[in-house]
């Protein structure tokens, strides 16, 4: 006796839960209503096992994406940097050339993160957070007390930018997908996707 799979048409054993075939639930043989599935059991067939660990490839590209992205933002920022310094004299040249080079290396730390993150996604995600919010938290910190001194609050603002924040809420969603990601490696009871 076969179960006919309601969403691919696919032929089952009677008494499967998820279907061989596209790995949707099959329903029961008498339907009473819903069928409540926890969320720490997996399905057994291969089409559902693939459908997860396709789940779990996702999150983790999700998360090594906004690494790499930030790590993009902060090279592109740290070039435009050492290209304004070329047109200024003085302390303003010497000071887009710090910011470059801290932009530079923040870029390097981000790429180097981006290659964790293909392992170890959720980590890499929050030591990526730590390291953007620790220079957000510098340079407001540095403009404060460029501003109390009596400096140009105007020029530059508190230190936080529409940049910054759009970062960190990447990073966040980053934390986001490595937490689903380590659920879902939890759930197959370790095991990684290839």
């Amino acid at each position: 006796m076969t179960v006919t799979c309601p969403h691919c048409r696919a032929a089952n054993p009677a008494g499967s839960a998820f279907c061989e075939s596209c790995g949707k639930a099959l329903p029961t043989a008498a339907p009473t209503g819903p069928r409540v599935v926890s969320a720490d059991q997996l399905p057994a067939s291969a089409g559902a096992t693939r459908m997860v660990s396709d789940e779990l490839v996702k999150q983790q590209k999700s998360a090594s994406t906004a690494l790499i992205a930030v790590g993009i933002i902060a090279a592109l920022a740290g070039v435009v940097m050492f290209v304004l310094s070329n047109n200024v004299r003085g302390e303003a040249k010497s000071t887009l050339q710090v910011v470059g080079a801290v932009q530079l290396g923040l870029a390097v730390i981000f790429v180097g993160l981006y290659i964790w993150s293909r392992k170890s996604p959720l980590p890499a995600s929050i030591a990526g957070l730590c390291v953007y919010g620790t220079l957000v938290v510098i340079n407001v910190a540095v403009r404060m007390t460029q501003i109390s001194r009596g400096g140009d609050a105007a020029a530059g603002g508190i230190g936080v930018g529409i940049l910054d924040i759009i970062i960190i809420a990447v990073l966040v969603r980053a934390i986001l997908a490595g937490l689903k990601h380590r659920r879902l490696v939890s759930s197959m009871g370790g095991r990684a996707a290839a």
